[in-house]
């Protein structure tokens, strides 16, 4: 009976240690068989479990010496019996204890239940395969960490520096940074199973690249007086966490010059943007933060607060699963989402029309960052209260259409009031950046293929649209992420107009002209049919053109 009950107690731990079992279930299913294992042995020695094991030995022992005198070889094979179940009751009473890790009605009992030479394999079994599996859902989370608890603090500590456990450590750094980039609130225990997770192993959620200090819970953050200005946070909560990225002295703005691109086009930039338009002198990402810095110090309020500033929309989000970020405008409110692009190459134009010929290869050397949606009328109306500016009219009510009825000047007086109140460099994409970005690895006429079907975009197909979709209708967001880049609104970039590409530049960067009256805008709206939504359409207007069909989307630059 105590084999087949051992058995199934093996087979429920490799159940739980498998995720098959989450905890409750586990231990609801180990109690019983635990207590009928205890019990069996107990009925067996007929000894009181509840009584103090010396007292009944004693006693048992003395009534077998007693009969020993009147039996010596009966009292000898007794006394050998009992010794072996005497054994028994020891060895399931320890096993019932471990298994309950340490814990007996839930009150510690006292001295250790494995030697510290079996903790790492113990902390290792689960952490070992749990890393083996890669799966990092919420479910696995909650399961991992409760074991680990069961294990406790000190049996964690043991393996701190084991380089298994390291891996498993610079993994769940990696990921918690991530989520605290991404997270609208700061984590706690209590709103991320990661950050949970974190802080069993003793991961500072505050620090998370410090020195890994194994203890229960961090300590309580130190009480804030609102009183004293110097001690009121002033970043966003998802900031807070996040370590700054090439952070240095102000340095000049980087002239007009074309960068090199990056002939890997792996995404690890080494080159600049511009600070009017596309790649522009090679550096150091480090650099780059500090010439992003420099383009916007006479908006911001200080340069040491720019300098100091961390960044949420990291390099290395690029590989993520999510590669998405965004930053925070005064008084607390998020900017627009972004999606973070890698740098590459590709086929720009068509043959389509004169204007888009000739088809060449541009480099795009630097990766960016793009709004995912064209600027909404909630985000444009949020500029024109703070810059105390009057907001043009909309045609339609509802904060996430796309603004219209701005000018060029008027996106770019946008793009100039993120980039002071976020203290990163914001600008319009580039017409090349603004393709790529559209195509996102497609060679097609349209994001779908060569073809435009209904549900593709908001465009004028079999029926007259009137309006730009809302966010809420999403149209097929292409592999960067990007939603209605073609129909809906078409947008400005920041090109001056030339009549084709014979002269253009292939890195990337704008045309440029100090004069020019008109600029490039592309995408189509609304009010197109199929024909005028091709990815490589080109139109120009006056930069002051205001109609209900031209809006805008922005870049914001990396780091």
């Amino acid at each position: 009976m105590s084999a087949e009950i051992a058995a199934r107690l093996r087979q429920l731990a490799q159940d739980h240690h498998d995720g098959r079992l989450d905890t409750t279930a586990y231990r609801s299913l180990r109690s019983p068989l635990l207590d009928s294992l205890v019990s069996n042995v107990a009925m067996s020695t007929a000894l009181e479990i509840t009584q103090p094991r010396s007292v009944a030995a004693t006693g048992t022992v003395r009534a077998l010496a007693e009969r020993k005198s009147e039996n010596p070889a009966s009292s000898g094979r007794a006394l050998g019996g009992l010794a072996m179940l005497l054994a028994l009751v020891v060895v399931a009473v320890g096993a019932y204890l471990m298994l309950r890790g340490g814990h007996s009605n839930g009150v510690p009992v006292a001295g250790p239940t494995t030697s510290a030479s079996g903790a790492p394999e113990q902390v290792l079994e689960l952490v070992g395969p749990f890393m083996d599996r890669g799966d990092w859902s919420e479910g696995r989370l909650a399961a991992l960490n409760a074991s680990l608890l069961e294990l406790g603090g000190s049996r964690i500590a043991v393996v701190a520096h084991d380089a298994r456990f390291q891996r498993f450590i610079d993994e769940l750094r990696s990921r918690l940074k991530e989520q605290q980039a991404l997270a609208p609130a700061p984590l706690t225990v209590d709103n991320s199973p990661l950050a949970a997770l974190a802080v069993t192993v003793g991961i500072d959620l505050n620090s998370p690249d410090s020195a890994l200090h194994i203890t229960p819970l961090p300590p309580p953050p130190p009480a804030v007086d609102t009183s004293n200005p110097a001690q009121v946070p002033t970043r966003s909560a998802q900031h807070q966490a996040v370590p700054e990225h090439g952070a240095g002295s102000p340095a000049t703005a980087a002239s007009d010059s074309p960068a090199l691109p990056s002939a890997s086009g792996s995404g690890t930039a080494t080159s600049v943007v511009s600070t009017k338009s596309g790649p522009a002198t090679a550096s150091s990402p480090a650099a780059a933060a500090t010439t992003s810095a420099a383009a916007t110090a006479s908006a911001a309020p200080s340069t040491s607060a720019v300098d100091s500033r961390p960044s949420a929309c990291r390099l290395e989000l690029i590989g993520s699963r999510r590669p998405v970020c965004h930053d925070t405008v005064a008084g607390g409110v998020d900017g627009p989402q972004l999606a973070l692009v890698p740098a590459g190459s590709f086929s720009m134009g068509s043959t389509a029309a004169s204007e888009e010929q000739p088809v060449h290869q541009v480099a795009i050397g630097v990766p960016f960052a793009i709004s995912i949606y064209e600027v909404s009328q909630g985000e444009f109306k949020e500029f024109c209260e703070q810059a105390r500016r009057p907001c043009p009219s909309q045609p339609w009510s509802g904060d996430d259409y796309p603004v219209v009825n701005v000018s060029w000047d008027d996106a770019r007086a946008y793009t100039e009031w993120l980039s002071a109140t976020t203290h990163h460099r914001y600008r319009l994409p580039t017409e090349a950046q603004w393709e790529y970005a559209a195509r996102a690895g497609h060679t097609g006429l349209y994001p779908s293929g060569d073809a435009l079907s209904a549900t593709d975009a908001q465009f004028s197909g079999s029926t007259r649209q009137t309006s730009p979709a809302r966010r809420s209708q999403t149209f097929n967001a292409n592999p960067f992420r990007l939603l209605h880049t073609v129909g809906n609104v078409r947008e400005w970039v920041e090109d001056a107009w030339i009549p084709g590409f014979a002269n253009a530049p292939n890195d990337g960067s704008a045309v440029k002209s100090a004069q020019a009256i008109t600029r490039v805008a592309r995408g189509g709206s609304y009010a197109d049919g199929a024909s005028r939504l091709r990815l490589s359409l080109r139109e120009g207007l006056p930069s002051s053109t205001r109609d209900t069909t031209t809006g805008f989307r922005i870049v914001r630059e990396l780091p």
